[in-house]
């Protein structure tokens, strides 16, 4: 009986969609937060929330759908070579980041439904978020929370890209392929 040592076509797509998602979202944030930070609300600010928004709310989904695809098909098992510290950590880091790209969505969610902001590409509007009131004080912590978290998961994704490359590069494991589409 052979062990698969990679993810699914599912799990590997997924993965490398939420990161492309991820990897335009930060700078965006940034980029938007810094505009209204100077109170410059403009056609162009206005479109970066609006992308900001609807890309966000579509991680959300697909992280949804990542762990049902997950919990169905489960992880490939890391190689034996691996130190027991290092599995330890990267299963906690793993957690760590599905547990932060379901968060950081919902908070952001609830600061929008909150604010009220809605609007998204093409007059499109989020559906509010359920038993989340409208209420300025409110938003404006729920804003506060969504940043944090989203520099928390920024702080995690660049270890975690860190160790893949590592892995990938100096110690050639085989933990970079797991995840990649190429050959073993």
């Amino acid at each position: 009986m052979t062990t698969n040592t990679r993810y699914s076509i599912g799990s590997r797509f997924l993965h490398w969609l939420i990161a492309l998602l991820v990897l335009v979202l930060v700078p965006v944030g940034i980029i938007m937060a810094g505009r209204a930070e100077i109170n410059l609300f403009d056609d162009l600010t206005n479109t970066l929330y609006a992308w900001h928004k609807a890309i966000g709310f579509s991680v959300l989904l697909l992280m949804i759908i990542r762990v049902v695809v997950r919990a169905q098909g489960g992880s490939p098992p890391y190689p034996r070579s691996l130190a027991r510290g290092q599995t330890v950590a990267a299963t906690a880091l793993h957690h760590l980041l599905y547990l932060l790209l379901i968060v950081t969505p919902l908070a952001g969610w609830a600061a929008v439904t909150a604010f009220p902001a809605l609007i998204t590409l093409g007059g499109y509007n989020l559906p509010a978020m359920p038993l989340v009131p409208q209420d300025q004080s409110l938003a404006t912590r729920l804003f506060a929370i969504h940043g944090s978290l989203a520099l928390v998961l920024a702080a995690l994704i660049i270890g975690h890209i860190g160790a893949a490359l590592l892995h990938r590069f100096v110690s050639k494991d085989g933990i970079f392929e797991r995840m990649w589409f190429g050959r073993n």
